[in-house]
Parts: structure tokens; C-alpha cells; sequence
């Protein structure tokens, strides 16, 4: 009784091992998936950073031309206007370019959830 046990188990193993375990597929569906989603994440990437790149430079240029200006009104000479404007430009688009950077990644942030989200 024991051994026909053995035997049928034995038998049993054997068909079952030889029998071919089919799953289904789905890292093919599940890797297709990942790829148009790894191409959506460098495409909205690329899209913040150009966002938040344009905006910075807004910011640098408004404060370089602010700066100008008011170097410009503050100058009390004919004579130096020029030259306090200049340096008004450069002392306005500093403190824009301080003020921008500082800003540059919640506009990057801002943007890339934009882009993810449609």
C-alpha cells in the first residue's frame, strides 16, 4: 500500500513538473506602461524647466530694468546718468537674478505637476 502510494505520488510529480506553467503576460503590458510614463516624466521635465528658466529671466530683466530706472531718477547730474543707470542695471538685475533662483524651483514644481496632471 505504501509503495503504490509512493508510485502514484511519484507519477504524480513527475506530470505535474513536465506539465508547462503558463502565466499570463503582463510585464509586457506592465513595461509598455512604464515607458510612456518614464517619456511623460523627461517630457514635462524638459517642459518645467524651459517653464521656469523663462520666468527667472523675467524676473532678472525686470529687476535690471527697475534698477536702471530708479539709478537713473536718483541721479542728480546730467553728467552721470549713464553711468549711475548702468550701474542701478546692474545692482536691480542682481538682486532679480537672487530673487529669481530662489524661485526657480517652485515654478519648476509648479509647471511639471501642470504638465503631469492634463
Amino acid at each position: 500500500m505504501l509503495r503504490s502510494l509512493i508510485r502514484v505520488s511519484a507519477i504524480g510529480l513527475a506530470l505535474l513538473a513536465s506539465a508547462p506553467v503558463t502565466a499570463p503576460d503582463f510585464s509586457s503590458s506592465a513595461e509598455a506602461s512604464s515607458t510612456v510614463s518614464a517619456q511623460r516624466s523627461r517630457q514635462c521635465s524638459a517642459e518645467a524647466r524651459r517653464y521656469a528658466d523663462r520666468n527667472t529671466r523675467r524676473t532678472t530683466a525686470a529687476g535690471a530694468a527697475g534698477g536702471a530706472a530708479i539709478g537713473a531718477i536718483a541721479s542728480q547730474s546730467r553728467r552721470n546718468t549713464g553711468r549711475n543707470a548702468g550701474r542701478g542695471a546692474l545692482i536691480g538685475g542682481g538682486a532679480g537674478l537672487l530673487a529669481s533662483t530662489s524661485r526657480w524651483q517652485v515654478y519648476y514644481n509648479y509647471s511639471y505637476r501642470n504638465c503631469v496632471r492634463r
